[in-house]
């Protein structure tokens, strides 16, 4: 005779089971995505990668695209998680505003395959339009956060003489370009060295050659 906790306990069984396909499904996606982008990307390669059925595939989400929107809505969050520490307790809005751009950059570097399949994903990142699906939505809403960042520094008086959508555009395309330029390095360099280099250009570009604290 069965106990009353044992619908309980198969329950927490198969959301066990549903949550490792997803991260293994993802995984996998994340990896055939960036070899191949979203469009050549077939289902059954996600399978095959994530060693498992085609059938459990889709259980476990609808569609390619529903997948696509998934994983980007899992690694916006991980970022957003390593942005928030970077940037909290920094007074000065111009710092922070790099503070951030450092954050999104250094975690983009240890993100192999995401960070591929971003560069793989759109010819530019300074316009939301290139993207797919909830990835549009995660850069449509990246570059507003830099923009009011922007904003913020020249209300403070740290910039002057630039409009912070135009700003915010230079900004994602300076960061698109030197870990782009990483990437088809082979990675030459340590990321701590590449990020370095991008917030001294940033600095440069946004304040002025006299700003290279």
């Amino acid at each position: 005779m069965g106990t009353a906790g044992e619908p309980a306990v198969a329950g927490s069984i198969r959301d066990a089971r549903r949550s490792l396909y997803r991260q293994r499904i993802l995984a996998a996606a994340e990896h055939e995505f960036a070899a191949a982008g979203f469009a050549d990307t077939r289902v059954n390669a996600i399978a095959k990668t994530a060693e498992v059925s085609l059938a459990t595939v889709y259980k476990t989400f609808a569609g390619k695209a529903e997948i696509w929107d998934a994983l980007h809505a899992d690694r916006m969050e991980a970022l957003l998680a390593e942005v928030e520490p970077a940037t909290n307790g920094v007074s000065s809005p111009l710092e922070r505003l790099l503070a951030g751009v450092a954050a999104v950059a250094l975690f983009l570097t240890r993100q192999d395959a995401y960070l591929e399949l971003s560069i793989r994903a759109g010819a530019g990142w300074a316009g939301a339009e290139s993207g797919h699906g909830v990835q549009r939505t995660v850069w449509g809403a990246g570059l507003d956060m830099i923009a009011r960042g922007v904003e913020a520094s020249v209300a403070n008086g740290e910039l002057r003489g630039i409009r912070p959508r135009v700003a915010a555009g230079m900004i994602a395309s300076a960061l698109q370009i030197w870990l782009s330029d990483w990437v088809s390095s082979g990675r030459d360099r340590a990321p701590d060295a590449v990020v370095g280099e991008l917030v001294l250009h940033l600095r440069w570009m946004l304040a002025g050659p006299g700003n290279q604290d």
